[in-house]
């Protein structure tokens, strides 16, 4: 059985090894991005501001995601559209309801507040259940473990001249790229 600090010396070197990876392929070794199909929106009954949306992400099982965007967009704007969300982030609970997962949007660069403005990314050129990756990067084979919050938004993703990208590669599956239309050059969360 190996000691305990060799492990822990394995576990650091492989950070360090991690750190000097370039962000994109470090982002596809660590983030599942799968478009989903919003199957139903429904008021989150103890919070004004969150939608509980159920989705379509090609699995067997539908997948609930709680998002405060309800100040941006009415339920009709949302249904059955296709979105994007980040499918292996570690579940947490809203006010009493579990998400699993959390949509990507695009927000305003010159805003002070980034929960001032919002633009859900809309994906109506994927189906669901399509995993988008950066340029370059194919769909890990093996299965990810889930990511935390603060490990996500560590290796921040943006839109320049309308597309969505991770340093300098853009995002997408079989050719298309995921884009914003409002937002075009800014920030992804």
């Amino acid at each position: 059985m190996p000691s305990y600090n060799k492990m822990e010396d394995k576990m650091e070197e492989n950070k360090v090894l991690e750190q000097e990876m370039p962000l994109a392929e470090r982002f596809s070794k660590k983030v599942i991005l799968k478009v989903a199909k919003i199957v139903k929106v429904e008021q989150h009954p103890g919070g004004s501001l969150l939608y509980i949306l159920t989705l379509n992400t090609g699995d067997e099982e539908e997948r609930q995601i709680v998002s405060s965007i309800v100040p941006f967009y009415k339920a009709e704007e949302l249904l059955d559209k296709n979105i994007v969300i980040v499918y292996n982030l570690k579940p947490a609970n809203f006010r009493g309801v579990r998400s699993n997962g959390m949509l990507l949007a695009a927000s305003d660069p010159s805003s002070d507040d980034e929960h001032e403005t919002c633009e859900v990314l809309f994906a109506p050129q994927f189906e669901a259940g399509t995993i988008l990756e950066p340029e370059g990067y194919s769909v890990p084979e093996e299965k990810l473990c889930y990511v935390k919050a603060d490990k996500f938004f560590d290796m921040p993703l943006y839109t320049k001249d309308g597309f969505v990208e991770i340093d300098g590669k853009k995002i997408g599956a079989g050719g298309q790229y995921l884009t914003a239309s409002v937002y075009k050059n800014g920030n992804v969360g």
